[in-house]
């Protein structure tokens, strides 16, 4: 994974020059919350890092319903398999306001033309976006309520400490239940009960868009979470 930035041009500026995906920044592009970075089926006229913020993928269904697939955080490319792919399969939605680094298309799109480094870096991202949505799909399909929003947690906390942006006991997270609910494939209300239940073990507290981990080895005891999946390469 990157260094995540706070915010700005200073602090792109700053790390520049320590890996090849922020050396191929051009220039800065920030959104607020619930706009589009790129429409589901869009192709994508350039490439995406996120610097700071959260942003997720989503699918949509004829009838508008919606589901959140991946939540990203800086550090993570946004749009690299619709650049690859030349269209978009998932929309790309700021769930605060966010700060994208904007990369040319071909910089990216032809493999063959790419650095090594570059091409190394982009490959980790690949793999490392796999690796989250394998994990994803098994909690989906095997692990409790309570197991899955554990994990999640502690998920986030183990990536969003890596870029720089999470203490040890805990990060902002500026999301809605509702959106937890889309990413996890629950209802408002499971999660909700969910919560109250991780509240009830002593395990988290989630006030002001700031989840606090209280009791980190009881909560990756729970969530079975082992990190390994992200620190693959």
């Amino acid at each position: 994974m990157f260094i995540g930035h706070s915010s700005g041009s200073s602090a792109l500026l700053a790390r520049q020059a320590a890996h090849p995906v922020l050396r191929a920044v051009v220039r800065e592009r920030t959104l607020d919350r619930d706009q589009n970075l790129i429409e589901q089926g869009e192709a994508p006229q350039v490439a995406h890092i996120l610097l700071s913020g959260f942003t997720c993928r989503y699918r949509t269904l004829l009838n508008g319903r919606r589901q959140i697939t991946a939540i990203l955080v800086p550090g993570d490319m946004c749009d690299l398999e619709a650049v690859l792919r030349g269209w978009a399969d998932s929309g790309i939605k700021a769930l605060t306001r966010c700060v994208f680094g904007e990369i040319p298309l071909e910089q990216l799109a032809d493999p063959l033309r790419q650095e090594p480094d570059l091409a190394r870096a982009l490959l980790h991202q690949l793999l490392h976006h796999k690796a989250i949505d394998s994990e994803r799909l098994l909690s989906l399909g095997q692990r409790s309520a309570l197991q899955h929003l554990a994990h999640l947690f502690c998920e986030l906390q183990e990536r969003l400490e890596t870029v720089g942006v999470a203490e040890e006991d805990g990060y902002k997270l500026p999301l809605t239940q509702s959106e937890i609910a889309e990413l996890t494939g629950m209802t408002t209300i499971h999660v909700n009960r969910t919560l109250q239940a991780l509240r009830g073990q002593n395990l988290i507290r989630w006030q002001k868009g700031r989840l606090s981990i209280l009791d980190r080895p009881a909560l990756e005891r729970l969530a079975e979470f082992d990190p390994a999946y992200l620190r693959h390469l």
